[in-house]
């Protein structure tokens, strides 16, 4: 976020509702919304008009030269609804293998969503993983649909053959459907692997969740996690997200480049009290770096940027990167004057480390008790 946007780009918003504003607090930074074009359209005609913004997102990705930021980028913007008059934001993170990206784009979405007043949430999470796991559960639905072919209609069974994933979505009897088989049992390793990072993400987040057997997505370009999150008070989805690394390749990048992106669905009904929607025109400006060191850390620190949004206070961050050396660099060319650091002694002790940068004094302070702490700091 920091060269991006020191360096301001004619692309960066100038000005930016509550919901972007919120995000900026994760490292989104705000862009202006990419114009679907009839040639994104066609980039992605096997895939359906799922993956329209996502194709126009990656062309002005590459026309932007935004290949050449630091990645894991992210990026955020608002965009209206073709034909509709409702606005949907998204938030776009580049570069990141690891289930910490969907992390962060849940914990920002839920973010967002308690800004706008949804008190009472739950993530649907799932996982398809990589290639070789979702040509293994096709063939575990081609099983399955052929056992129970005597109870399908002539009109699944046309469904089926133009689509075996349609199974998830028939209108069958209860028995039927729990004997499809879900996607996490053909998993791969190393997708297991991924999807096991993302609920313990979740777990330390303290966020509640549940398994959706059938949330699977687009299966001609998602892979990976997908998640949805919905008002508890009424089931309505909120905001869903998706890997669409698959896609990446078809833009001119020499290889596939990892992709993820969360959707937050129209928030009118919820918009903040008062005369219209607050705009903001300039992102936060942290006088604090988190320096993260180890896997605990990690898990910690989604929790720690959530808190000191609470109590608004930004801080900048590298989260993708996961040795000291780049993070200090990165931290040294802003020229803040405060370092946060967490790592596992810090972690399991619910601690930070606190260090002047200047003078090398630093003080370890309970999480609980850190946003007073920073408030209150002789700058």
């Amino acid at each position: 976020m920091s060269k991006l946007t020191n360096s301001r780009p004619a692309y960066i918003l100038h000005e930016f509702d509550k919901s972007l504003f919120s995000a900026s607090y994760f490292g989104f930074v705000p862009v202006e919304a990419p114009h679907v074009s009839e040639k994104d359209m066609e980039a992605v005609k096997d895939c359906g008009p799922e993956a329209y913004d996502k194709s126009a997102f990656l062309r002005s990705y590459v026309e932007r030269g935004m290949a050449n930021l630091p990645h894991p980028l992210t990026i955020s913007y608002k965009k209206r609804d073709v034909g509709k008059r409702s606005f949907t934001h998204a938030l776009h993170i580049l570069g990141l293998h690891s289930a910490l990206a969907e992390a962060i784009l849940i914990r920002a979405t839920l973010s967002i969503l308690f800004e706008r007043g949804f008190e009472h949430l739950v993530v649907e999470i799932n996982s398809i993983g990589d290639k070789d796991s979702i040509v293994a559960y096709e063939r575990e639905l081609h099983q399955c649909a052929r056992k129970m072919a005597h109870e399908l209609t002539p009109e699944h069974k046309k469904k089926l053959k133009d689509d075996i994933f349609e199974l998830l979505k028939l209108d069958l009897a209860e028995n039927l459907h729990d004997h499809i088989p879900p996607s996490i049992a053909s998993l791969s390793t190393q997708s297991r692997e991924h999807f096991k990072e993302m609920l313990e993400y979740l777990e330390a987040l303290g966020v509640e969740f549940r398994l959706a057997h059938k949330l699977i997505g687009n299966r001609h370009f998602n892979s990976h996690t997908a998640f949805a999150i919905r008002d508890t008070d009424n089931e309505n989805l909120l905001s869903e997200g998706f890997r669409y690394t698959r896609l990446t390749k078809r833009f001119g990048l020499k290889k596939e480049m990892p992709a993820v992106s969360a959707t937050i669905f129209d928030l009118h009904k919820k918009a903040l009290s008062g005369n219209g929607e607050k705009m903001y025109k300039e992102l936060p400006r942290p006088k604090f770096y988190l320096i993260q060191l180890g896997q605990k850390a990690k898990l910690k620190s989604l929790s720690l940027i959530e808190l000191l949004r609470e109590n608004h206070i930004a801080i900048y961050h590298f989260l993708g990167k996961d040795k000291i050396v780049p993070q200090l660099m990165n931290a040294e060319s802003l020229r803040v004057p405060y370092l946060l650091i967490i790592g596992q002694k810090e972690a399991l002790e619910e601690t930070v480390t606190v260090r002047n940068v200047s003078t090398r004094a630093q003080e370890t302070v309970k999480i609980a008790d850190l946003p007073q702490f920073l408030k209150h700091i002789a700058l």
